[in-house]
């Protein structure tokens, strides 16, 4: 049986990462000295972690068992290339951690929402606040930070997810449609984010579906400007800071 090095592993998860999720940007980094055989992987925004660690998992060659304090094979197997040469063998990883960051835009994002929920206030600076419900996810009593923190990630990433999901799809799918109808298929859908616009969506057409997916996902049309904005990505909104601590997911 032939064993494939932490370090191979992790190019392996990074070419994995960038097939699979194009336009996210992952540090995939492994571990030092009695952690060398562990590997993180950082993310801001993007998908959620259960759809990362669906890539993580099957690099693992071993897990710990708490209960027994020790480690087990996981029989898993991995083919890298090494020296332009396919080689398949056990992964010599105890663990892959998954660490997803939210940004700033996301956190503005779901900010509002905290307001909206609250009859258009601010969420205060201090004070330990009640529980509320955002968009049927029920959002612990806790302090307000941390309440936008979480709100950010049970809400704001989700749905802007799935919104980025649906439209790589439309656009995958137009090319084949355009190529029926005679057109060019020139045009896509754009995402971008930039400080002084915040995060805009621009190549949509009347009648192309995109308004309902976009709408759904709490993007907005700019009349003036002829783009759909992400909710909160604009300059003006409440900043709150990221909580030193954040609550357990």
């Amino acid at each position: 049986m032939d064993y494939i090095d932490t370090k191979q592993v992790a190019a392996e998860l990074r070419n994995r990462l960038k097939s699979v999720f194009p336009g996210v940007k992952f540090s995939v980094r492994r571990g030092t000295g009695t952690a060398s055989a562990w590997i993180s992987v950082h993310w801001t925004d993007g998908p959620c972690p259960a759809d990362v660690e669906e890539l993580t998992r099957p690099l693992q060659g071993s897990q710990f068992n708490g209960m027994e304090d020790r480690y087990e094979s996981t029989d898993n197997t991995v083919t890298v290339t090494v020296n332009g040469r396919k080689v398949t063998g056990k992964p010599l990883v105890d663990g892959i951690n998954t660490h997803q960051h939210i940004s700033d835009d996301a956190l503005k994002a779901a900010a509002e929402l905290w307001s909206e929920a609250h009859e258009g206030a601010e969420p205060p600076t201090g004070g330990m606040l009640a529980a509320c419900v955002i968009d049927g996810h029920v959002i612990q009593e806790n302090w307000a930070p941390q309440q936008v923190w979480q709100i950010a990630h049970d809400v704001v990433l989700p749905r802007r997810w799935a919104a980025s999901k649906e439209q790589a799809s439309a656009q995958a799918a137009r090319p084949a449609k355009a190529q029926e109808d005679g057109e060019d298929g020139t045009e896509g859908l754009a995402l971008k984010h930039t400080h002084e616009d915040g995060t805009t969506v621009t190549g949509t057409r009347l009648g192309d579906g995109a308004a309902a997916v976009l709408k759904a996902h709490g993007f907005k049309w700019h009349r003036k400007n002829q783009y759909w904005y992400a909710l909160g990505t604009t300059p003006g909104s409440w900043p709150p800071s990221p909580p030193d601590c954040a609550p357990s997911t």
